[in-house]
């Protein structure tokens, strides 16, 4: 089988053994013209063939253009599409007030319609765009296990995280603490309620992403102040825009897990980044 991949994941594709998971490499030409606009070759005949495509969506802009004119090329020639994110970008953006675009539905309206056999998405932020893109959420917290099993008590930050901090609990055997947040203005956040004592307990934070790092260094000092012993977090996707390293860098969590699925270039020593290599690979190779 052909497994086509975008420059969003080539960080995670050059660590797998492609030919030993049973794949060989989709072969196009992608390049750019002299006024920047980009074009995509497909370099092989992949007509009523399955295909394998590995891409992410996350900005800049390219990563979604790159995906979706892949996307164009395999569709016209009759490919049976199968597509895997590791990264959805625009998720965040899954509701709207009056005057705003609804990203995260322009994002799924555009992928659903080149047809895909399948889609799994490496956990979305938002069941909302369910209703807009039927897609597998894959969670990848089996690789987190040796670190959560370290932990007397499973928080959710937010109503949002609580399903995964829930499933997580129930799996360990640990209960669960549920913090609510209020955002007086976008990307900033307030902790309101705690649902639960955390008093000399070592606590894990869970949730899918961290972006800002506000809800969780706001929920570390809410913790704190409630009398939590250690505070460690993991999420799935380390986005860390301006700032976040630095706020998890003064805050009282102890250590911040994350994975691969976006590049991660930050220096912290808080950080500790978990590879997704061999479980994206157990992915793929599940689903030929």
């Amino acid at each position: 089988m052909t497994l086509f991949y975008t420059n969003s994941v080539r960080h995670l594709v050059e660590k797998m053994d492609l030919e030993k998971m049973g794949f060989e490499r989709g072969q196009y030409i992608l390049k750019k013209f002299s006024d920047g606009e980009m074009y995509v070759r497909l370099e092989q005949n992949v007509e009523g063939e399955r295909v394998w495509v590995l891409g992410s969506t996350n900005p800049p802009a390219e990563n979604l253009l790159e995906l979706l004119f892949l996307f164009e090329a395999l569709h016209r020639e009759k490919a049976e599409i199968n597509l895997l994110i590791p990264y959805f970008g625009y998720a965040r953006q899954d509701r709207v007030k009056t005057g705003e675009a609804f990203s995260g539905k322009i994002v799924c309206d555009l992928l659903r319609k080149f047809k895909p056999v399948s889609i799994s998405v490496l956990h979305m932020h938002s069941p909302r765009l369910q209703r807009y893109l039927e897609y597998v959420n894959v969670i990848p917290f089996e690789i987190f296990n040796p670190i959560i099993d370290t932990a007397e008590i499973i928080v959710a930050p937010d109503k949002g995280a609580f399903a995964v901090a829930h499933q997580i609990g129930k799996e360990h055997n640990l209960p669960i603490v549920l913090l609510e947040k209020e955002r007086p203005v976008q990307e900033k956040v307030v902790m309101a309620k705690i649902h639960g004592s955390v008093k000399h307990k070592k606590v894990m934070i869970v949730d899918d992403m961290i972006t800002t790092g506000r809800t969780i260094t706001e929920a570390a000092i809410l913790l704190r102040e409630q009398g939590a012993k250690e505070i460690s977090v993991v999420a799935t996707h380390g986005v860390f825009t301006q700032g976040a390293v630095r706020r998890i860098e003064s805050s009282p969590i102890k250590k911040v897990y994350v994975t691969n699925s976006l590049p991660q270039k930050h220096r912290s020593k808080k950080i500790k980044v978990i590879d997704l290599t061999d479980f994206l690979e157990r992915v793929l190779k599940t689903a030929r």
